[in-house]
């Protein structure tokens, strides 16, 4: 005999002679049902998606309204580039705004890499095409536009490209769930949100840094090697094809040093891979060691500002210019050194801080100390300035 029974056994028995006694019988059944419920677990997991529910949703329209208001960011700087640059073109807000939007769907396909072979140059390949495409598309709704502030504009559609494949993403799984009834997938969304939230302030935050033209705190890296050329003799350029990047060449207390960075003020990372390569193999420096200075994220409890040295390539990113650079100084013998500054991700993306700043002048003292204490007067070293260098000339 099940709990219900045995409750309305009891009920009967007290008697139902007057209305009182009709209306607690009517309210203790709903009591029941409702006790029934939550222990079923089809209610369960009703009440589970309905909660987590909730929270994702609000995240996605969040998200949705900081979408079209970088989009309309975006537009409207354009149209104020265009003005400022007495452009007689008349490009239509309709027509920067379809051209915005298809490159926020832009999607650049994974190379089958099953068969390892040449997969980097492959991987190269679709880089450089995805940034030309990106470049070439914002050109032609800037065509008399300096190119520093085309590359500005690239990187801030960039950013609302990340921004949108995230609300994609999750509204695949936001509806998937609904659809299935399913409180697990709705549960890892919900779990990861604090973690994804932060992401996306830190491209809001990116997106209108990038079209101020403001140093991120990942430029950190191409500052340190603007403010090392600063404090060396004799820089001159080395005049090259290597598209996006500078190569520079000065006299460090008696040492020859070749900096590469990305060609700034733009927004842009450069090729610095190619400038390796091109200063190895065509130039044909011999150097005691090639030094990469480049922001990294730090641990939670970590110090914003905090600097590592280490052996190897300090680069983030999908991998190919760090493998062409790595297998470039394997190839000749030549040791790898980096230098890392810490920050936070938002500290990454957004306009840099004072800590940051900071960090990038010891940076500079620890480049100077590496070259003193590994490079002998003559000799030739080779420093790498990694990270966007939009808002860094040099």
């Amino acid at each position: 005999m099940d709990i219900f029974t045995i409750s309305l056994q009891v009920l009967l028995q007290a008697g139902l002679s007057n209305q009182s006694s009709f209306w607690s019988f009517i309210s203790t059944i709903i009591w029941l049902v409702i006790f029934v419920l939550l222990f079923t677990p089809y209610f369960q997991n009703y009440m589970a998606i309905m909660w987590y529910s909730y929270s994702v949703g609000n995240f996605l329209n969040s998200l949705g309204r900081l979408i079209t208001n970088n989009v309309n960011l975006v537009i409207n700087h354009i149209n104020q580039l265009l003005k400022s640059n007495g452009s007689s073109q008349s490009t239509g807000k309709n027509l920067i705004e379809k051209t915005i939007q298809d490159l926020m769907e832009f999607v650049v396909i994974e190379p089958v890499s099953a068969e390892p072979t040449g997969l980097m140059r492959t991987l190269k390949l679709l880089v450089t095409s995805y940034n030309e495409k990106l470049e070439d598309s914002i050109k032609t709704l800037l065509p008399n536009v300096d190119r520093p502030l085309v590359q500005n504009v690239v990187d801030a559609v960039d950013g609302l490209r990340e921004l949108n494949y995230i609300y994609k993403v999750i509204m695949h799984y936001y509806r998937l769930s609904n659809k299935y009834k399913n409180p697990y997938l709705m549960m890892q969304v919900y779990m990861l949100l604090p973690i994804i939230r932060e992401y996306v302030n830190a491209l809001n935050g990116a997106i209108s840094t990038f079209l101020k033209g403001q140093p991120v705190g990942d430029a950190a890296g191409p500052l340190t090697a603007y403010r090392f050329m600063r404090s060396c003799s004799g820089l001159t350029e080395l005049t090259h094809n290597v598209k996006d990047t500078y190569i520079g060449l000065c006299d460090f207390e008696g040492r020859r040093v070749y900096v590469v960075k990305a060609r700034g003020p733009g927004g842009t990372v450069g090729n610095l891979d190619d400038g390796i390569i091109y200063l190895i193999e065509r130039v044909g420096v011999k150097p005691r060691m090639i030094i990469t200075v480049d922001a990294a994220l730090k641990f939670e409890g970590e110090k914003t500002g905090s600097i590592a040295e280490g052996i190897g390539v300090a680069m983030g990113g999908i991998g190919v210019e760090r493998f062409n650079i790595e297998r470039t100084a394997s190839k000749y013998g030549i040791p790898l050194y980096a230098i890392l500054i810490k920050m936070g991700l938002p500290e990454a993306l957004s306009a840099m801080t004072k800590d940051v700043e900071s960090a990038v002048n010891e940076a500079v003292e620890r480049v100077k100390r590496v070259i003193r204490e590994n490079v002998r007067e003559n000799e030739e070293v080779i420093l790498i300035g990694v990270g966007n260098t939009g808002g860094v000339a040099q």
